[in-house]
């Protein structure tokens, strides 16, 4: 893959420069920081509603660091899943439009090298970008509850970044296949709402992506749940969506 490196490189640097380096990291800190404090005042702001209607008792629970956590994870499931699907679709689509790809490609980078490289730069802002909200939710959960079951909000994180990877290649993919940005975004949330569906099926759960989203916070529930399939399921489609990623944008006229 000629000029694969170079490339790399200049993705990683461009995307220190742009809104790139705000939008996805920004969501991430974001509920990194507010979640845990959400999830301790959530329990006194529906108290005080409550007493505000006459004869109207209601018993809330004591909030624990397990509400934060799976308040969190709740929010990667959702929020920023649809963060990764939106920011995703401008990955090719959005170079083309500009003019960036014809300017590039006529220099000695190839197709597949241009590709790739967009999914590495989008894969490393995901990686990086979720450790640090990850690892802000803990400080404040930290602080505001105890250090329970940060072992297991790990792993459940851990499972929702193979999710998460997973759209990144496809939306690289639907980014280099579509001509338009927001055909390619439209396609991702067709996909994401598919996936959300199925949840409901068992054999399909079971069998694919859709059992990562059904059980996103299973391992921080104690609950038991088959993940082997899921997982496997989730990462070949990420190879499948990388692999064609490659073959479209070589057929795509600039």
């Amino acid at each position: 893959m000629r000029g694969f490196g170079a490339f790399t490189a200049k993705e990683m640097l461009e995307t220190r420069k742009t809104w790139r380096l705000w939008v996805l990291p920004g969501v991430l800190v974001f509920l990194g920081l507010t979640t845990p404090i959400m999830a301790a005042v959530t329990p006194a702001i529906l108290r005080a509603t409550a007493e505000r209607q006459p004869g109207v008792v209601i018993h809330f629970p004591t909030p624990t660091a397990m509400d934060s956590y799976v308040q969190f994870m709740g929010n990667l499931a959702q929020l920023a899943l649809l963060v990764v699907i939106i920011t995703g679709a401008a990955a090719v689509a959005g170079e083309r439009r500009s003019g960036t790809a014809v300017l590039v490609l006529t220099k000695p980078l190839s197709r597949a090298a241009f590709v790739w490289a967009k999914v590495v730069a989008n894969l490393a802002i995901l990686v990086i970008a979720t450790a640090i909200g990850a690892a802000l939710c803990i400080v404040v959960t930290i602080v505001l509850f105890d250090t329970a079951h940060i072992g297991a909000f790990v792993e459940s994180v851990a499972l929702w970044l193979v999710l998460a990877s997973m759209f990144v290649c496809l939306m690289v993919f639907l980014s280099a296949a579509l001509d338009r940005q927001a055909a390619a975004a439209g396609a991702g949330l067709a996909v994401y709402a598919a996936f959300f569906a199925m949840t409901g099926f068992p054999l399909l759960r079971d069998a694919s992506p859709a059992g990562l989203l059904a059980s996103n916070d299973a391992l921080l529930k104690g609950r038991d749940a088959a993940l082997a399939q899921p997982v496997f399921a989730t990462i070949l489609l990420a190879v499948v969506f990388l692999l064609a990623a490659a073959w479209a944008f070589r057929r795509k006229e600039l």
